[in-house]
């Protein structure tokens, strides 16, 4: 069963601090990529749930997303959470070309997957779940064979500010609790089991039949 939103009090408030709260003067591309593989590596020894602070406030600040991911965007810590960062790297390579409605819907599908019980009860567990099963994991890019480092270092950045959106709750769940989503050239067997409710970009994202009321 779906938990309840917004995510709230999964961890210290110090913990919280150093995914969400904490700001520093940008650094170079290399140390974000440094810091996207180490990601990666956290994801099997994470135990733990991240850091989900409370919402600061800014989304009454804001009525546009773009607005909001462009003042983030300058706030962001380049020392970043192993967790946050394994939430920008499915940001990034799932949908960097999509609009950014679109990239906040990804994010937000993993967001509400760790609040499921069925899934793993970390971001970075809840992407690489299944990575050693090529080309059959959650999330394709975790399991292609490819390398996981961002190469274009704007869409890092915006990957990085859409995922700090979605983790510090500045912007309501897009997806309405959705834990599933698919390209919208595509069909995936499950598409016909679970609830089709929303279209952002190219990705059509779905909840369970039993969440609609």
């Amino acid at each position: 069963m779906l938990k309840a939103m917004p995510l709230k009090g999964l961890l210290s408030a110090a913990g919280a601090a150093a995914i969400c709260c904490a700001l520093a003067a940008p650094v170079g591309l290399s140390t974000a990529l440094t810091k996207a593989e180490e990601a990666k590596q956290a994801a099997t020894k994470l135990n733990a749930p991240i850091a989900l602070s409370e919402p600061l406030g800014l989304p009454q600040l804001h009525k546009d997303l773009t607005a909001l991911v462009s003042d983030v965007r300058t706030e962001i810590d380049p020392n970043t959470h192993p967790e946050a960062q394994c939430l920008a790297q499915t940001v990034y390579f799932e949908a960097r070309s999509e609009p950014l409605e679109g990239q906040l819907a990804v994010a937000q599908v993993v967001l509400n997957r760790v609040m499921d019980e069925r899934y793993p009860t970390t971001i970075c567990g809840v992407v690489f779940q299944g990575e050693q099963r090529r080309h059959k994991c959650q999330f394709s890019f975790a399991c292609d064979g490819l390398s996981d480092r961002p190469r274009n270092p704007g869409a890092w950045d915006v990957a990085k500010a859409v995922s700090h959106v979605a983790l510090n709750g500045y912007w309501d769940d897009v997806t309405a609790t959705a834990t599933h989503y698919h390209a919208d050239y595509v069909m995936p067997y499950w598409g016909e089991i679970l609830e089709a409710h929303v279209q952002h970009g190219r990705h059509i994202f779905y909840r369970d039949r039993k969440s609609v009321v």
